[in-house]
């Protein structure tokens, strides 16, 4: 969101709606980027009964020419998808990632949220499929960042031995990022590799349990750090051992900062890493021990992969090509292109 506030901030007027507790960075990043910010009481994923109801005021009182939703999930959105009912602007959502398995009950109440926007921005072909599959109109617009900003202190600020092989992996403490499988891949990468120190950014549901998880003994949680993309510098491999993926925007950020990456084989993995990183099966902490051990002892592989992943994120995930596909979405559906307007 932030990105596309920068790239299109002098052709589009941006008014950021979130909900009370919103993060202060995002907040903060997105009026440095030229964003207006409105709070709206108690609006999150699952929202008090009121919060639609000061949405749709919100939104009648502004009048947007088009408004833009953000949904983490295809669970995301009920307020926003209550609220948009009631103003005459197109609606244009953004889907981030599938959540697999749900109930059908589920899925039809998300279906019948998603049917209610006029376009939908699939960040994947993963997800264009799944939305192809439902028969809703879509375009697919991948994810696009820009370089990260690295730490050049970062080790430092990590407290981590200078000397060290470190294994790295940033992310919400959540089941979907699979941190349990590297819990137990853990302790047979430093069987081998004394000098492998394991270190997770982030913070989430399951920061308790994860600590007491078989095999946390041998990697450190360091909990929630701002502009965690600028710790990159201070891994020498980038760990990914998710259960799922929309699309991995760490792994881009990873790719951009020439960290080699192990990762899961789900879709929105392949998809962005393609053959530029090691692939494992997902829930295999065998598999995930042994590439990280192999990596770890490759300086060679390491730097091959790293060639090929800053390549291919430059050509396929830079911000200015997604900011560009995204204005065309815009100026369809305000019917062509447009003077700034919010």
């Amino acid at each position: 969101m932030v990105l596309i506030i920068e790239a299109l901030a002098d052709r589009f007027d941006f008014l950021v709606v979130v909900g009370t507790g919103a993060a202060e960075e995002t907040l903060s990043k997105a009026e440095a980027a030229g964003a207006r910010i409105a709070e709206v009481k108690n609006l999150r994923r699952k929202p008090f009964a009121a919060a639609p109801v000061r949405l749709a005021q919100l939104l009648r009182r502004t009048d947007p020419a088009l408004v833009h939703v953000n949904l983490s999930d295809q669970g995301d959105g009920a307020a926003a998808s209550f609220a948009t009912r009631f103003v005459r602007s197109p609606v244009v959502a953004t889907l981030h990632n599938v959540i697999p398995g749900r109930t059908k009950q589920r899925e039809f109440v998300s279906h019948a949220m998603l049917r209610s926007t006029d376009d939908i921005i699939a960040v994947s072909d993963d997800v264009g499929r799944y939305l192809e599959k439902l028969e809703l109109r879509h375009v697919v617009v991948k994810n696009g960042l820009l370089p990260p900003r690295l730490d050049p202190a970062a080790r430092e600020r990590l407290g981590l031995d200078p000397n060290a092989f470190v294994v790295g992996g940033i992310g919400r403490l959540h089941h979907q990022k699979g941190w349990d499988v590297l819990c137990a891949a853990a302790p047979v990468v430093r069987a081998r590799r004394p000098d492998v120190e394991i270190v997770v950014v982030g913070d989430g549901p399951l920061s308790e349990e994860l600590r007491q998880a078989p095999g946390a003994e041998s990697v450190r949680f360091l909990g929630y750090m701002a502009d965690a993309s600028s710790l990159l510098g201070a891994f020498d491999l980038l760990v990914m051992p998710s259960r799922y993926e929309g699309f991995g925007l760490v792994a881009i950020e990873g790719m951009f900062a020439g960290v080699p990456i192990v990762a899961s084989r789900v879709n929105g993995l392949v998809e962005v890493i393609g053959d530029s990183g090691r692939h494992v099966p997902a829930e295999a902490p065998a598999a995930l021990a042994d590439a990280i051990l192999e990596l770890a002892a490759d300086q060679g592989l390491r730097t091959e992969f790293a060639g090929r992943a800053l390549e291919r994120a430059q050509r396929l995930f830079h911000r200015d090509r997604m900011a560009e596909q995204t204005a065309a979405v815009y100026e369809t559906l305000l019917d062509g292109p447009a003077e700034p307007q919010s």
